[in-house]
């Protein structure tokens, strides 16, 4: 299933137990907030077995600072779901790898985090982790 919201899209690997997401440019914090509530939704059957979250990041620009914040609350919830690991598919995106990084920290969520260049190596490593 595909969803979409102004930039951002979700897709769900109900399969994989995998969801993901990704933006095209900027995001606001209405399109974070919905991204939020489709997540939570989207995983709701899930939170007793955990499941993985795969962002892409490679054509999103850096937040806004407003933004950054709905970010950091987003890696909350996504710990309050029992989301068990976050796959960022980064390409040459280094300025977004710190902004999600520094997002992960601010958010003191323990959900594992993994930074890869290809969807496939992230798909990989999401694997390990759900067995």
């Amino acid at each position: 299933m595909s969803l979409k919201h102004g930039v951002q899209t979700v897709d769900i690997m109900a399969d994989k137990k995998i969801i993901k997401s990704g933006a095209v440019g900027a995001t606001n914090v209405e399109e974070v907030r919905w991204l939020i509530d489709t997540l939570m939704t989207s995983s709701a059957e899930w939170k007793d077995s955990g499941w993985a979250y795969l962002i892409d990041i490679t054509q999103m620009s850096p937040a806004a600072p407003e933004v950054s914040n709905e970010l950091v609350i987003l890696h909350k919830k996504l710990e309050e779901a029992n989301c068990k690991a976050m796959a960022f598919v980064e390409g040459s995106q280094v300025l977004m790898r710190v902004q999600a990084k520094l997002h992960q920290q601010q958010s003191h969520a323990h959900v594992q985090e993994g930074h890869f260049a290809t969807e496939e190596e992230a798909i990989e490593w999401i694997e390990t982790i759900l067995g």
